[in-house]
């Protein structure tokens, strides 16, 4: 039995609308089901891990300015990836590897510094001096490796006691043979102090302790200004308690004798016109840099601040 023309059509039309329904029903069943994926990736875990703050090379000695903290999914931190917490193992040692901005810092990229001499601690053309305690006039007993220190001359110059900056910025490398801070035995816990100088600066130290005496000022580690005053004279004209002294004396006049009879005198003998430099304080011709390496790096990197801070992702690491 054939069906009329008209209900054929109703029941193709029928049924062609019953698949249109059930296509938009299975496109939004799986756009949902999406949604739902997406959402659920979102919230995978995360932990935060030590990266480079910015681009590292080896041999750098690795401080907290270099470090920055990133997130990173759980599943793919590295097993021996540091946390921020425990991001001061790595203080102090050896970079082994280069690394890009925002790189994880493993345990493996850092050399222990068990492992390396005490030579590797020095910049690139700077010298380590080691000075007995005894020839550093000041507190030694209090300075740390890491302390910054100006170191002042004093000694004798046309007869006045010169005191004048001769280093500004040191850094204090060691005190005895602790490179750490770690407390030593004896009165002051150590005899000698290991200082960062440049070569001619190295050369200037060890002259200033042959000829005059030394003495060694503390130094916050954020001051980066140097000074250029000094002394001359002793304490009584420093203090203004000195007497002016006494105007010359009138020289005598001898008698210049030809024979058995007085000719002529001498000319009076003129004092000297020079005056010599007044005592008290003042100004060296220009003000001394500060020489310690580490303080340069950091003030040239722009990174005075200390401590870790937050990383953004990095360009090349999604």
């Amino acid at each position: 039995m054939r069906l009329p023309f008209d209900r054929r059509s109703g029941i193709m039309l029928g049924i062609a609308l019953g698949a249109g329904l059930l296509a938009v029903w299975a496109a939004r069943q799986h756009i949902q089901g999406r949604i739902l994926q997406i959402e659920a990736e979102g919230r995978v875990p995360t932990v935060q891990r030590v990266v480079a703050a910015y681009d590292l090379p080896a041999g750098i000695r690795l401080g907290s300015d270099h470090l920055a903290v990133r997130s990173f999914p759980a599943g793919l931190a590295a097993s021996d990836s540091i946390a921020p917490e425990a991001y001061g193992v790595l203080e102090g040692r050896l970079l082994k590897t280069p690394l890009r901005a925002g790189d994880a810092v493993l345990a493996a990229h850092a050399a222990s510094e068990r492992s390396q001499p005490f030579s590797a601690r020095l910049g690139e053309g700077r010298r380590a001096i080691t000075m007995p305690i005894d020839a550093i006039n000041s507190a030694s007993g209090l300075l740390e490796p890491g302390d910054l220190i100006d170191l002042y001359v004093s000694f004798d110059h046309q007869h006045k006691r010169i005191t004048a900056p001769l280093l500004q910025g040191v850094l204090v490398l060691a005190t005895g043979v602790a490179t750490d801070g770690a407390e030593q035995g004896g009165a002051f816990g150590y005899s000698t102090v290991t200082l960062d100088t440049a070569p001619e600066d190295a050369i200037k130290l060890v002259a200033a302790r042959q000829g005059g005496t030394i003495t060694a000022l503390l130094r916050r580690s954020d001051d980066a200004l140097s000074t250029q005053r000094a002394s001359r004279g002793d304490l009584a004209s420093l203090l203004g308690v000195a007497q002016a002294p006494a105007g010359p004396p009138t020289p005598l006049r001898a008698p210049v004798i030809y024979g058995d009879k007085p000719v002529d005198r001498l000319a009076e003998l003129r004092p000297s016109t020079e005056a010599p430099p007044a005592a008290g304080m003042f100004d060296l011709p220009q003000a001394p840099e500060l020489v310690s390496a580490w303080l340069n790096a950091r003030h040239e990197a722009g990174l005075l601040g200390s401590g870790l801070f937050e990383a953004g992702p990095a360009a090349d690491n999604p």
